[in-house]
């Protein structure tokens, strides 16, 4: 088939946020392309970034295009993504919009009653988009594809769902399909990628969107394959550090115990981390399986500690405990692996009724969470590691539900969701001088109490920097958090290196 008749397709990687840029590999959008016989289709994936004219290559890319695939999550992916979209339509009307990302997955049938989606892709798009990219080709019916909702004559057509299906069925990742050198990132002298290894998660977590999009199944590439694209992408490019973005890496430990053999016998001199697992899978690993972690380049594990109060953990369907948590804090920190806890603030409670009875809980919370972290962090201050975030009610999950009980009234469609920002204070049970604290402890106080922190970190000002470092630990200390001077002169020092250094405004992967 020669070049001229291809269906050209154009997958578009949106912003995360308004200031700031994903410099990591768009690999959802490499794996949905993964199936696509490029004999048949001329396919472009543009990425959202700072360092080029992105808009320019999409709207020149979109006027010959067939299809515009988006990707999303909830909140300002789909702003971005809208506003795209209107630029298309106004230079190729008859273009086909298909969405796909957990947020149209969760709520397909709304998402189609907005003029800017013409097709969903339900969970899982590899299968399904090879298979609606083929119907589009040659014109043929959508009603057998299994994983999709989509708009005919006006009414929305919601198919069954595509069960997860095993990742090892699937091409290998398409790198040549996008510049691996504009997401290589350089932390601590090494050079740094994104990867993605596995999909879905068995767990039933009541405020995650994976229960419901994967129906709690889990399938992970073989060993073999994850380190051979660690072994590609270090004899190509040089990349000697891994960002593992799996929902679950450590389901099945005899796939990553396979994985660390093979980057010792392939002779890698790499690091890997943000390796997300489970206190109650962890907890469970001896220690020679935690050496053989250590010398195969686990530098950091990613772990959902969520809440420092047990009653919370179980409203969550967490499955742990506080004291495992701890322990595992001990038993990382023994065998010299860093430990990312990720914690939440804000969990809904529909008895409370009051402003008095809803702060006090949620003061509750906080100090609850300063205390678990004192307790799993007694000798040493590793808290530019930590992730502390403000609950967002995610559609469709447990504590969704719960929030609506609670006072949360959720977006009506999906212009609506747009504006709803996770960065900002969502909850109307959640008092705003809490939220600040949040953001300055998560920003502030967790990176300048570590030690280390600015001999890793920071190139000018030490002098402030070490101020800085010592009020951090001071304000820790004594749990004082009121009048943040420090903190506000740092914002404003960002934002005058703002305009001078884009790569400050790049989001980690």
């Amino acid at each position: 088939m020669s070049e001229k008749t291809k269906t050209k397709i154009v997958l578009f990687a949106p912003k995360p946020a308004e200031d700031f840029y994903f410099w990591g590999m768009p690999i959802a959008l490499l794996k949905v392309a993964s199936m696509l016989d490029r004999k048949k289709y001329d396919i472009k994936i543009i990425r959202a970034e700072a360092e080029s004219d992105y808009k320019k290559e999409f709207l020149e890319n979109v006027k010959d295009a067939a299809v515009l695939g988006v990707s999303s999550m909830t909140g300002y992916q789909i702003k971005h993504n809208i506003e795209m979209i209107k630029e298309a339509k106004k230079i190729n009307p008859n273009l086909i919009v298909v969405w796909g990302g957990y947020h149209c997955s969760i709520l397909p049938v709304q998402t189609l009653e907005s003029e800017y989606a013409d097709i969903v892709v339900k969970g899982q798009g590899e299968r399904t988009f090879a298979e609606l990219a083929e119907c589009i080709r040659t014109n043929k019916s959508y009603e057998q594809v299994e994983g999709i909702a989509y708009k005919k004559n006006g009414k929305i057509h919601n198919n069954p769902d595509r069960p997860l299906e095993d990742m090892n069925n699937f091409p290998p990742t398409p790198f040549d399909m996008y510049a691996v050198s504009k997401c290589v990132t350089e932390r601590d002298g090494k050079k740094s990628i994104n990867l993605f290894t596995s999909q879905g998660c068995p767990y039933r977590c009541g405020f995650c969107a994976e229960p419901l999009v994967t129906k709690r199944r889990w399938f992970g590439m073989s060993a073999e394959r994850v380190v051979g694209e660690m072994e590609f992408l270090y004899n190509n490019f040089g990349i000697n550090d891994f960002i593992l973005d799996d929902p679950n890496f450590f389901v099945d430990q005899n796939r990553v115990r396979r994985i660390a053999e093979l980057i010792l016998e392939k002779g890698l001199n790499i690091s890997w981390r943000n390796a997300n697992g489970r206190v109650n899978q962890l907890i469970k690993f001896d220690d020679a399986f935690w050496r053989l972690l250590k010398k195969s380049g686990c530098g950091t594990i990613l772990i959902g500690a969520e809440s420092g109060l047990q009653e919370l953990l179980d409203v969550m369907n967490k499955d742990i405990s506080l004291e495992d948590t701890s322990h595992l804090a001990e038993i990382t920190r023994r065998h010299g692996v860093e430990m990312t806890f990720s914690l939440m603030i804000g969990i809904p409670n529909p008895k409370l009724k009051t402003e008095t009875e809803k702060k006090q809980s949620v003061q509750r919370e906080l100090n609850a969470i300063l205390d678990l972290l004192d307790k799993s962090y007694p000798d040493e201050k590793n808290y530019q590691d930590l992730l502390l975030f403000v609950y967002t009610p995610y559609p469709g999950n447990p504590l969704y539900y719960r929030s609506i009980e609670a006072g949360f009234v959720p977006p009506k469609n999906l212009e609506e969701w747009a504006d709803f920002e996770i960065v900002k204070n969502n909850l109307p049970w959640l008092p705003q001088d809490v939220f600040k604290t949040v953001q300055q402890l998560m920003d502030f106080m967790f990176p300048y109490a570590c030690d280390t922190y600015d001999k890793k970190h920071i190139k000018k000002f030490g002098f402030l920097q070490g101020i800085f470092h010592k009020t951090a630990l001071w304000r820790w200390k004594h749990r004082f958090f009121a009048f943040p001077v420090e903190y506000q002169m740092l914002l404003f020092y960002r934002k005058l290196r703002a305009g001078s250094a884009p790569e400050e405004q790049m989001l980690a992967s």
